[in-house]
């Protein structure tokens, strides 16, 4: 049976919305990671009384609870203090926490401040996290059913004692590896409604769910996995290649080292226009072996686009024109010949429209070294016009 895993984020700034909450974000993805699934999440402000209430009442539902925040050595900071009066035991001083900040002052030369003993005052019985880089140390408690970890709400320390505090103390107790599991698919072309559209009326196996979420210019589609049953986990992967894979520009991670492998043989060169030098940029993030030019003026159409990039005679190129009647153009030239299209643009944030041409074009090139059509129908950025001229 899956252990049900909850998170509580604490802290008035977090609940009003002063900070945002991207540690519960993290937490919920990392344990994914792992193969568990977060159950719950619950947002609570600095109020002693509603931490009290809501510790006593999740520690009789769930099996693994994770705090973050409220470790400080300020006055609303009451994590401590709270999870001790659900418990009903003291706080007590933990003296080996006390000698480690002490420590980590003295290496700086400066005296710890008295108000600091606050943060080794744990719960009685009480196991320590370590923090190797803050004050705020972790802890442990069991407390009916549940098992709860306090974090600090510092993201660079948070990470750090999961990975390495908390990560093999959940192993250890729920098993080396959940049963849930993740694949990622960073997709190009399809709005969030056109994947929802062709995938989300589909039958898929018992297990299996999909997730999304828009990260421009791309949309990460999760297939999450709760099954063990691995024709049930080809069946889905299948099924959703079969849907949008023309469409999928990367899994897992949005990287292209195979792309980066096949550019460093190649003579690449680069024009833009209306793209701003965007499209240089996400190149820069493959390789330094190409030759960019930003020129004012290109043509602002897919045919004249495709007969400017003849006339020059290079190897490969790839260039986006200028903006015109139809739209932006966009080419594509290799010893085959040249392929480019006009795509029209609806978006009014400048900024978006670079990325998303910039993004448009590198696909072409892409799709190109995948073997795959060079011109592709994109939901966002319908094709007014298309232009195929032979070498």
């Amino acid at each position: 049976m899956e252990p049900v895993i909850e998170l509580v984020s604490t802290g008035d700034e977090v609940l009003t919305g002063l900070i945002t909450d991207t540690n519960a974000g993290w937490l919920s993805q990392r344990l994914l990671e792992q193969g568990w699934q977060v159950r719950r999440r619950f947002t609570l402000g600095d109020d002693k009384a509603d931490l009290v209430e809501l510790f006593e009442q999740r520690s009789h539902c769930a099996d693994i609870v994770i705090v973050n925040g409220g470790l400080g050595p300020t006055s609303d900071d009451i994590s401590a203090e709270a999870m001790a009066e659900a418990a009903g035991v003291p706080l007590v001083l933990n003296r080996q926490w006390l000698k480690v900040m002490q420590e980590k002052y003295a290496s700086r030369g400066r005296t710890m401040p008295e108000s600091n003993i606050k943060q080794a005052m744990l719960p009685e019985g009480a196991e320590l996290v370590d923090n190797p880089i803050g004050t705020a140390c972790g802890f442990a408690l069991q407390h009916n059913r549940a098992l709860f970890f306090f974090t600090p709400g510092v993201p660079s320390e948070l990470k750090k004692m999961m990975d390495q505090e908390i990560l093999p103390r959940l192993r250890t107790r729920l098993g080396q590896q959940g049963q849930s599991q993740v694949r990622r698919y960073f997709t190009f072309g399809l709005s969030e409604s056109g994947l929802s559209d062709r995938l989300d009326t589909l039958n898929w196996p018992a297990g299996i769910t999909l997730g999304y979420r828009a990260n421009s210019p791309t949309i990460e589609l999760k297939l999450i996995i709760d099954t063990r049953d691995r024709s049930a986990i080809a069946e889905a992967e299948t099924q959703l290649l079969e849907q949008i894979g023309s469409h999928v520009v990367a899994r897992n991670e949005l990287k292209f080292e195979a792309l980066a492998a096949q550019l460093h043989d190649r003579d690449l060169v680069i024009f833009e226009d209306a793209s701003g030098g965007r499209l240089t940029d996400t190149l820069h993030t493959l390789t330094t072996e190409f030759e960019g030019h930003y020129l004012a003026g290109l043509p602002d159409s897919a045919g004249e686009l495709a007969q400017w990039l003849k006339g020059a005679g290079r190897a490969t190129t790839l260039a986006i024109g200028a903006k015109g009647p139809q739209g932006i153009p966009l080419a594509l030239l290799t010893p085959e010949g040249c392929q480019a299209q006009t795509l029209q643009m609806h978006f009014r944030d400048p900024l978006m429209r670079r990325r998303l041409l910039a993004f448009a074009a590198f696909d072409m090139l892409r799709r190109q070294l995948e073997g795959l059509p060079v011109i592709a129908d994109y939901d966002i950025l319908p094709r007014s016009e298309q232009v195929n001229l032979p070498q």
